[in-house]
C-alpha cells in the first residue's frame, strides 16, 4: 500500500476517513484530490533552528483536515479565499526555486491533506537536484501509517500538541479523537526521525513538539506538555503565545481574548519545572 491508495475513489488519507471520492468531490480538508497553495516564500518566524538567518522555505497548502474556530490562518485553510492549483512538477520547480534562494529547508505548511501528492513532488525535486531538508508543519493530525509512509520523504517534523481533552478538541478543532490520534503521530515522527539534529544550527533531521498556549485553557496545557515529559523526554519542545482571537474565536466567552500575563508566567514556570528542553516565546 502507498499514499496514492489511501485517497483513490474513497479518501482515508487522514483520520478523519470521509471516503469522498477527491477526484470529483472536495473532502471534508475542503479540497479535491489536487494540489492548492496559497503561498510561497521565506519566513524568519519559525524556531532558530528552522528559520536562521536565511528564512525558511514556506509553503502554505490551502484547505485543512480540521476545522479550529481560531484559525489564525483561516482565509487559508478554512475559507480558501486565495489559492492556485498547481501540479506535482510546478511545486518541485518551487521547492528549488526555495532553495536557489538560499532557503534552510522547504517548510510544507498544513500538508495532510495532499501528502500523496506532495511526496511525488519531492521525490522529482530530489532528482532535479534539491538538497535541503524537508519540514513537515503539522497539527499532529495524522494517521500513524501515514507518518511511517513519509519516512522517505521529510527529514524534520514540526508536529504540534494542541489538546489533551476531547470535548476541547471538539468544541474548538472539530475532532473529538484530537488527542488520541495527535500522540500515535508524534510517537511515530520520533521513532522515525529521532532526537533533532543539527548542522551548523540549521535542522537536519528530528522532531520539534509545539504547543499554543490558549486563554483561560491552562490546565490544558500542562498537561499537554507534561506528556511530552513523560513520553518523548529527549525532544525539543517550543511553547507558543502568539494567539489572538481570529476568526469564529470572537464570540467564543473564553478564547475570545490574548494570553495574559498571569498565564503566561505560570506556564513559564511550569515548563521550567519539567526541565523541557526548547524554546519559550515572549509574549
Amino acid at each position: 500500500m502507498n499514499l496514492h491508495d489511501l485517497v483513490g475513489s474513497s479518501c482515508r488519507l487522514c483520520p478523519r476517513e470521509c471516503g469522498i471520492n477527491r477526484n470529483l468531490h472536495k473532502g471534508l480538508c475542503k479540497t479535491k484530490n489536487q494540489l492548492e497553495i496559497a503561498s510561497v516564500n521565506l519566513h524568519f518566524g519559525e524556531e532558530p533552528p528552522i528559520s536562521s538567518k536565511n528564512g525558511s522555505g514556506t509553503i502554505f497548502f490551502a484547505g485543512c483536515n480540521m476545522s479550529c474556530i481560531y484559525c489564525q490562518n483561516y482565509p487559508i485553510s478554512q475559507l480558501k479565499s486565495a489559492f492556485r492549483v498547481v501540479s506535482t512538477e510546478e511545486l518541485a520547480d518551487l521547492m528549488l526555486s526555495l532553495q536557489k534562494r538560499d532557503a534552510n529547508n522547504i517548510n510544507l505548511v498544513t500538508p495532510s491533506h495532499f501528502v500523496h501528492l506532495i511526496c511525488d513532488a519531492i521525490r522529482l525535486a530530489r532528482k532535479k537536484g534539491l538538497k535541503i531538508p524537508i519540514v513537515y508543519n503539522t497539527s499532529s493530525y495524522d494517521k500513524e501509517e501515514v507518518i511511517e509512509m513519509l519516512d522517505e520523504c521529510v527529514d524534520v517534523y514540526l508536529g504540534d500538541l494542541k489538546y489533551v481533552d476531547s470535548r476541547m478538541s471538539m468544541e474548538l478543532s472539530g475532532v473529538s479523537d484530537y488527542f488520541e490520534v495527535a500522540t500515535k503521530a508524534l510517537k511515530k515522527m520520533y521513532e522515525t526521525k529521532g532526537e533533532l539534529v543539527l548542522e551548523n544550527g540549521i535542522a537536519r533531521k528530528g522532531l520539534i513538539v509545539r504547543h499554543l498556549v490558549m486563554p483561560g485553557y491552562i490546565e490544558n496545557s500542562k498537561k499537554a506538555l507534561m506528556w511530552v515529559k513523560k513520553n518523548l523526554p529527549k525532544a525539543k519542545v517550543s511553547v507558543m503565545f502568539q494567539y489572538f482571537p481570529a476568526y469564529k474565536a470572537f464570540s467564543h466567552s473564553i478564547i475570545n481574548r490574548k494570553v495574559n500575563v498571569d498565564e503566561y508566567f505560570e506556564i513559564v514556570e511550569f515548563v521550567e519545572k519539567l526541565n523541557l528542553d526548547g524554546w519559550i516565546q515572549e509574549i
